[in-house]
Parts: C-alpha cells; structure tokens; sequence
C-alpha cells in the first residue's frame, strides 16, 4: 500500500513538472560561498541564494509575452507586491520586431551600452564596484562624498521599446522618479534613447551602442561603447561618456563631468580573466577604479570564481581609495 502510495505521489509530481514545462514556466538558480572584504580590511564569509522564476507564452496571432521575477531582490522589497514599485519582477510582450518590456529591465541607455566588464563576474562583483566603473544605467553616480547620487532615484518601474532591425536594435525608455510625481528641482521621469549594433566582420565580434539620457531640470548624459571579440578568446572594449550638470542641482567645480573606460578579457578552455578600468573627471578632480574577475569552471553549473577592485576618490570626490576582493565557488541550476 505505501508502495502504490509514493508510485502515485511520484506521478502526480511528474505531471505537474511537465505541465509546468508545456506552459512555458522555468526555474533557474545559483548558490555561491566563499569570503570577501567589502573594503572595511575585514575578511568575512560569503553565502547567497538566487531563484528566478521564468514564464513565457504566444497567443494564436503569434505575439509571444513572458515574465520573470528574482525571488531575492523580491525579498530586499517589503512592498514587492505593491504595482507602483518594482520588486525583482518584469514582463514582456513581443510580436515581430518589436518587444515593451515593463518592470525591473534595464532603461535605453544601459540596455544598449555594452559594459567594460569582459569576463563572468566574481561573487560580490569587485570588478564592476569600484568607482571608476560606469554601469551604463544612465544615472549618473558620482560617490557619496560628491552629494550627487541619483541611481536608483526612481521607484524602479522602467519601461522600455525595442524595435529590432537586421543588426540593429533601437530602443525607448521611461521610468518614474516618484510614482509619477514631481521632484522639486528635478523634475519627475528620466528619458532615455539608444542605438545599438551587433555583428561579425571576419571572426571579429563587434558590440557597439550610442545612447542618451535625460532627467529633467538636473542631468542629460551622452555615452559611447564598443567591445570586440576576437576568435582566440581575446576580447577589448572602450567607453566614453558626458555628463551635463544643471547648475542649480549641485556645485561642482565644472558643469560638466566625463568618463572614460577601458577593458580587456581573455578565455580558453574552462580559464576566462578579465580586467577594466575607469575614470570620472570634473575640472581636475577624478573619481577612478580598476577591477579584475577570474574564473575557472568546472563544468556541470559549478565555477571557481574571484574578484578584486581598488576605488581612488580624489578632489570633491572625496579622499583616499578602498580596497574589495571575493573569492569562491557558484553553483549554478
């Protein structure tokens, strides 16, 4: 009787699987430990767990739509299940070239500015937190001792236009600086627009994007970015970028502030390493970093992982540089 009992059980979980699969509904996610120094000299241990759940779906006329949600910035959100606030979640719909996506996505800018880091990231992402990194959100952050720190100044609801077209992608933002609210000063939604391009040119793998980004009454931002990927696991970028500062939103010693980014990552075999550097300057004065990921994966979802990077704040800034490293394993569902 027990026997026939969990050949049953067993059944019904089976089924539900399949059907979980027939609909469209993936769970994916990751575990890591290890240690790291968060820049206080203080080494301590490292333990995080991700889960995400991904839905998709087409309708009879052939519009495909989707969601995913992060169950563990879900978690860092009290009121995630809030519709004005964003809580680890987003959704799509999609019919031919053109696909709205709403939720905790990247804005125009960032989703078509490749990034300066070229190699899988360590497990406390040294390499992308120093402060010389630029994150392409196109919010521009330069450092608590500036005063000026407007990323993730919106309520976190972005929506976003894509339109593809053979090896280019144009792309449309919006999001909320207050729920729809006016900020004194600022104003209340910060716009974005971007180009981006991919494509093969003799075994070389070229990204390129050129986006802006404007908040209203406070900031508007110009970037450029290229990486290219070579056919011996060598792969290069450079990024350049302007701020323009309203002079009644902060005092800085000039108007305007500009960044500038280099990287660089190499991979063979199960061996990938990758090191960037960045720079921001405003009349003589500098905000700058370097970090460096290395990875070795062990096949299976599981990877040896570790990451360094060294922050310098100089003149409004701030003063003096910190130091970050984490090292250990991702194991990957």
């Amino acid at each position: 009787m027990k026997k026939l009992l969990l050949a049953s059980t067993a059944l019904v979980a089976t089924a539900g699987v399949a059907s979980a699969q027939d609909l469209g509904v993936a769970l994916t996610g990751q575990a890591e430990m290890g240690i790291f120094d968060n820049g206080n000299d203080d080494s301590q241990f490292f333990t995080d767990l991700d889960v995400t759940f991904t839905m998709t779906g087409e309708s009879d006329n052939g519009i495909s739509f989707g969601a995913t949600i992060d169950l563990d910035e879900a978690t860092d959100q009290p009121d995630f299940e809030n519709p004005a606030v964003q809580g680890g979640e987003n959704m799509f719909v999609s019919y031919g070239g053109a696909t709205l996506t709403m939720g905790d996505t990247d804005g125009a800018y960032d989703a078509v500015m490749p990034e300066m880091a070229l190699a899988a990231g360590s497990l406390n992402d040294d390499e992308t937190g120093h402060a010389g990194f630029d994150d392409q959100d196109g919010h521009l952050i330069l450092g608590t001792d500036s005063g000026l720190s407007l990323d993730g100044a919106g309520d976190g609801q972005i929506a976003r236009f894509d339109y593809a077209f053979n090896a280019f992608t144009f792309s449309l933002s919006a999001e909320q600086l207050a729920n729809g609210a006016d900020v004194p000063g600022i104003g209340d939604t910060a716009y974005g627009l971007g180009v981006a391009y991919a494509g093969d040119f003799s075994g070389v793998a070229i990204e390129a994007g050129l986006g802006y980004q404007t908040i209203e009454d406070a900031v508007d931002t110009y970037g450029l970015a290229v990486t290219a990927g070579l056919s011996n696991g060598l792969s290069f970028g450079a990024t350049y970028s302007q701020s323009d500062i309203d002079d009644d939103f902060i005092a800085l010693g000039d108007d305007t502030v500009t960044h500038y980014g280099l990287g660089i990552g190499y991979e063979m075999n199960a061996f990938e390493v990758g090191v960037n550097y960045g720079v921001y300057e405003n009349d003589g004065d500098e905000l700058s970093g370097y970090g460096i990921a290395a990875l070795y994966d062990f096949g299976g979802g599981l990877s040896m992982r570790a990451g360094y990077g060294n922050s310098e704040f100089d003149g409004v800034f701030g003063g003096g540089d910190v130091d970050t490293y984490s090292i250990g394993l991702r194991m990957s569902f």
